[in-house]
């Protein structure tokens, strides 16, 4: 791989991750383990939480579903976006409009299937 095709798999990365906000992703991924380990479970262990299979498709279906909220957000707000955070509007640029629209759709599909996963009430 070539160094510009290297740097702009970066960008499109780097764009990405500031279209999901990854950072308050992982804040939210931190805080919903603190909180099961703390606060619902405070007498299991920690590795019976930690490698809980149903805590951990809330964790990604929460994951999956806010993620594309923010996409979707982004989505709309390109054009307030260059006026107010010309910086980080021009690093969202790296990802197509029409990109973040399909990963906005595959992102909540994948939310809810794992919603599904953990409880078959979540589906209609």
């Amino acid at each position: 791989m070539g160094t510009s095709k290297a740097k702009q798999l970066l960008l499109k990365f780097l764009s990405l991750f500031s279209a999901v906000r990854g950072y308050n992703i992982l804040v939210l991924i931190a805080a919903q383990y603190l909180v099961a380990i703390f606060v619902f479970s405070p007498t299991k262990s920690l590795t019976k939480i930690l490698f809980d299979s149903h805590l951990l498709f809330v964790v990604l279906a929460t994951v999956f579903v806010i993620a594309g909220g923010y996409i979707i957000n982004n989505f709309y707000d390109v054009k307030v976006d260059k006026i107010n955070r010309p910086l980080k509007s021009s690093i969202d640029n790296h990802i197509k409009q029409a990109t973040k629209l399909r990963l906005y759709f595959l992102l909540n599909f994948i939310g809810f299937g794992f919603g599904v996963l953990i409880s078959l009430r979540a589906a209609p």
